[in-house]
């Protein structure tokens, strides 16, 4: 399952703009367009790999970009302050941390989502 996680994401971040499906000849996810082009097999209802539409990328985009804006300003506000932080700074690192791990939370939630609702549709046929 991580790696089904893993190649959902790897596409997401790779190719945003486009629908995927999953192809068992390449073993990866391909835009049906190209597919059709070069007559590539497709397996669209593959329960082990689901469909990935450009709106799921979207909302995928949003956490991920989130969550890399706020350990990257985590990051920068801990380095310039130094070794003895004020504790406005400390408090404001550590908000700016909890929204990364927020972030974080729904990439995961949204990856893992994802799979698990494959599995039920091809339960249910």
């Amino acid at each position: 399952m991580m790696q089904d996680m893993v190649l959902i994401a790897k596409e997401c971040i790779q190719h945003p703009n486009r629908r995927a499906v999953w192809s068992p000849e390449l073993r990866s996810y391909i835009c049906p367009e190209t597919a059709k082009r070069s007559s590539v097999a497709l397996d669209p209802r593959s329960i082990s790999h689901p469909s990935i539409s450009k709106e799921f990328k979207l909302v995928f985009f949003a956490p991920f970009f989130g969550a890399i804006l706020f350990i990257s300003l985590c990051v920068i506000l801990t380095l310039t302050a130094g070794r003895e932080a004020p504790s406005l700074t400390v408090e404001v690192t550590r908000g700016l941390f909890s929204m990364a791990q927020v972030g974080f939370g729904a990439i995961v939630g949204l990856l893992g989502g994802r799979r698990l609702n494959s599995k039920e549709e091809g339960d249910r046929s």
